[in-house]
């Protein structure tokens, strides 16, 4: 028969035993939490070192656009060493790669909007979007309809631009409502927003299409365009110049490209389309003053995909706006 004594000495023991199961679970808990801790702080500081490296690309192409413009008087081409996609590079716990892209080589789509000066623009800027959309292969309905639902999307109205726009009820009795922005894009990736944009009309729509924050021309430099990108060339001329046209001007240009808006106007392909528009061809340059910075960065176990935008102004080079991911 237990005595008491052995009673309690058990009792003993088994809280004994209790004290050391709970501090092995705090233990483990601390040291869980511990490796966690550390593991975020790792990637904390790679995911800052990888933002440096960012501004570094940055800081490298300022200097080397601040140079190369303002050899060549502004005049932006292809040959220049801004063009070619760079790396990527070894640095010391990862590596960069860059690329870099004139928004001057693209249709801006914060263009659609009514200039006061000429409230004409507009109504060009319509046809010339949506000939850019014929272009990639859509119907002239839907492309009627992704033309007004954009313009209802920037503009500062709640009025719609024609019988296939989009304004804020038609967004509001979606399952997950929002408000038509009212205001002008800052990234392309907004389109899918927008009615009627889904994955695949965005898709189609990216090598021709950019944003340039806060700006509302419409410029296209001829001498960066690329050859795939003729489509931009018959969409500008509202489809006066046709894809085999503008393929065969831009097969043909000088290796460095044009060096003047004069030199350009000379082309018999440009000023043919010029006479068929009453002169108007205002949009075609030589110039360009806003760049797009894409910069592939891998540091330790972060990878990181940012953007950019740069504006070139007078000698100097400021930045616009800055993105991360796609």
């Amino acid at each position: 028969m237990q005595t008491k004594n052995s009673r309690q000495k058990g009792a003993a023991l088994i809280t004994v035993m209790l004290v050391i199961a709970l501090v092995s679970v705090i233990a483990v808990n601390l040291g869980s939490k511990l490796q966690m801790q550390i593991t975020r702080m790792g990637n904390l500081q790679q995911a800052e070192q990888s933002y440096w490296m960012w501004l570094s690309a940055e800081d490298v192409l300022k200097e080397v656009l601040k140079r190369e413009l303002n050899e060549n008087d502004g005049v932006a081409n292809n040959q220049q060493s801004w063009a070619s996609r760079t790396g990527p590079f070894p640095v010391e716990g990862g590596q960069i790669a860059a690329r870099v892209r004139d928004l001057s080589s693209c249709f801006n789509l914060n263009s659609m909007v009514t200039d006061e000066e000429d409230p004409g623009t507009l109504e060009r800027r319509k046809r010339q979007y949506k000939a850019l959309l014929q272009g990639v292969e859509l119907d002239e309905y839907q492309a009627q309809g992704l033309t007004d639902s954009l313009v209802d999307w920037i503009d500062g109205d709640t009025q719609l631009s024609g019988s296939n726009g989009a304004e804020d009820p038609d967004y509001q009795g979606l399952p997950k409502p929002y408000l038509a922005a009212n205001s002008l894009l800052l990234d392309v990736s907004e389109l899918r927003m927008i009615r009627g944009y889904n994955r695949e009309v965005v898709r189609k729509l990216r090598p021709y299409v950019c944003v340039i924050p806060n700006e509302t021309a419409l410029m296209i430099n001829v001498n960066t365009l690329k050859e795939e990108q003729a489509a931009l060339l018959t969409a500008v001329t509202e489809g006066k110049m046709s894809l085999q046209d503008a393929q065969s001007f831009l097969s043909n240009r000088p290796e460095a490209g044009y060096e003047s808006n004069e030199e350009v106007d000379e082309v018999e392909a440009i000023a043919n389309v010029k006479s068929e528009l009453n002169g108007e061809l205002s949009e075609l340059d030589v110039e360009s003053e806003y760049f797009q910075l894409t910069a592939y960065i891998q540091w330790g176990d972060v990878e990181m995909k940012a953007r950019s935008v740069l504006h070139v102004n007078n000698g100097e080079v400021a930045t616009l706006y800055r993105a991360m991911g796609e």
